[in-house]
């Protein structure tokens, strides 16, 4: 009886933690070159949506000068993200919100970015985690 009760805490905990984690999927990683850049994209295989991301500089310290989200669209509309202008190693952003005009049916292809590596000889890389 102790050994069922026991699975089946760990088992509903489990199944509670796998539905809180299924809201934030990681998106992609992008590497960041040394030199500034303006077309890193990060295309989404299957357009999903996104309400939200945030940004984590995984590896090395990045500087970012622009964002932008691209949607699926019959004229492939695009909305340009307020972005922090530097992320350090380890630091995630807070929400950025995407969507904002809130026709929550668009669904998003693609991100794109421009920045570049600091303070590194090796490239920094950019996580995005989305939020749905």
């Amino acid at each position: 009886m102790r050994f069922t009760l026991s699975a089946s805490l760990a088992i509903s905990l489990l199944l509670c933690c796998t539905a809180q984690a299924n809201n934030h999927k990681i998106l992609g990683v992008i590497a960041m070159p040394r030199n500034e850049t303006n077309d890193l994209a990060l295309k989404l295989p299957v357009c999903r949506i996104v309400k939200r991301i945030q940004l984590t500089a995984d590896h090395g310290d990045l500087q970012l000068s622009g964002a932008s989200v691209y949607f699926k669209a019959a004229r492939s509309a695009s909305q340009s993200l307020n972005i922090p202008s530097e992320i350090k190693e380890g630091q995630t952003t807070d929400w950025i919100n995407i969507n904002s005009d809130n026709d929550n049916k668009r669904c998003v292809s693609k991100i794109t970015f421009s920045g570049h590596t600091v303070n590194s000889s090796d490239m920094a890389t950019l996580k995005i985690i989305g939020d749905d």
